[in-house]
């Protein structure tokens, strides 16, 4: 593959393929539960379908020197007796009785699961984006040993689908290969026509939205983790009211944060949303400015959660943070006693400046 690919998004701008890779690894459970083993890819996400492959084969290498792990999974059968539940619509219109048997649903062991159906799709998927043929030939290897053991080959869709990300005590030791599996069957490439190559030309301007807003809070989950920082996401905060009236609570919009960073050995707390669009916008009688309705947002969020029962709130601080290709934007000020950042990140830079500039952030 080549490192300096781009991908089409942000309207008319292209972005590097590795850095969407960057931000595909900051969103997903692998880079939150799985650090350990991301470091270093973190500086060259080129690499990261080379370190995904290496993960699931060593995984299912290990696994296959015993028995797969089984699980109960619901099944379906014409039996000749009872067993587990019977179905009787199937049993009355297919007229099994008469032929002797009856249709049962029961639960089975087997290695047919969900988690290794991830697993075999997650290794097809990655032979063909690894740079290593000896490692793609090895990924192919290991999926037809998982298919021999009579694990199932679906598509992507479904295996994403069908993986629970719950895991109990007993199996928590399989989070990071789940995880792993996952993010390679999200990694996407530009179509080679040519080629007959794997993914997509472009990602749709929601799907990047999506993929922006959970990237920042994932590297800060991790990064702002390491120096004392608590990251939240999708935080609902309420109106701050008083002598209401019996209908405003049912009326009032709900206000949902992106992300929440709270430090409290520094007393700092910083509010962050994540805009996907442009973070300036022309005047009507010419030049630029922010965007009011932008600003204006932020601002209430700040803003309506001041509480003398909340020292934080009275200091907090506020950021629009914007994707952008090529430019780069921060100014800053203060209102009532908070600061206001707008700022945007480059993603036609190198993934160690991108990780530079979301530090910054965290810095006064």
């Amino acid at each position: 593959m080549d490192n300096e690919s781009r991908i089409y998004v942000l309207g008319q701008a292209h972005i590097p393929i590795r850095n969407l890779w960057l931000l595909l690894l900051y969103a997903s459970d692998f880079y939150t539960y799985g650090t350990e083993r991301s470091q270093g890819f973190e500086e060259n996400p080129e690499l990261l379908a080379d370190l995904l492959a290496s993960i699931l084969c060593h995984s299912v290498e290990e696994r296959l020197i015993r028995p797969l792990t089984p699980a109960f999974m619901l099944r379906k059968q014409d039996l000749r007796r009872v067993r587990g539940r019977i179905d009787v619509l199937r049993t009355t219109t297919h007229q099994l009785l008469t032929r002797g048997q009856v249709a049962c649903r029961f639960e089975a062991l087997t290695v047919d699961t969900p988690r290794n159906r991830l697993v075999r799709a997650g290794l097809m998927h990655l032979a063909a984006l690894v740079t290593d043929r000896k490692l793609g030939h090895r990924c192919r290897s290991q999926a037809r040993k998982l298919a021999d053991l009579g694990v199932a080959r679906v598509d992507s869709r479904s295996a994403l689908e069908g993986v629970t990300s719950q895991f109990a005590r007993n199996d928590a030791k399989d989070r990071s290969i789940v995880s792993a599996a996952k993010l390679a069957l999200q990694l996407v490439l530009p179509r080679d026509n040519e080629a007959g190559g794997v993914g997509r030309a472009a990602i749709s301007e929601q799907e990047f939205r999506r993929l922006f807003e959970r990237a920042i809070g994932g590297f800060y989950k991790v990064a702002g983790g390491r120096s004392g920082w608590k990251t939240t996401t999708g935080r609902y905060i309420s109106w701050h009211k008083e002598s209401e009236t019996p209908g405003i609570q049912s009326l009032l919009p709900k206000m949902q944060t992106d992300i929440i960073l709270e430090n409290g050995a520094i007393r700092r707390r910083l509010i962050i949303d994540t805009k996907f669009t442009s973070s300036l916008e022309i005047r009507r009688h010419g030049g630029e400015s922010f965007k009011s309705s932008h600003l204006y947002q932020v601002y209430t969020y700040v803003r309506t959660q001041e509480s003398p029962d909340d020292p934080l709130s009275l200091s907090s601080e506020g950021m629009l943070l914007y994707p952008s290709v090529g430019t780069s934007v921060l100014e800053s000020f203060t209102s009532g006693g908070h600061k206001f950042t707008l700022a945007t990140i480059d993603l036609g830079a190198s993934a160690l400046e991108i990780r530079e500039q979301l530090l910054s952030f965290l810095e006064r």
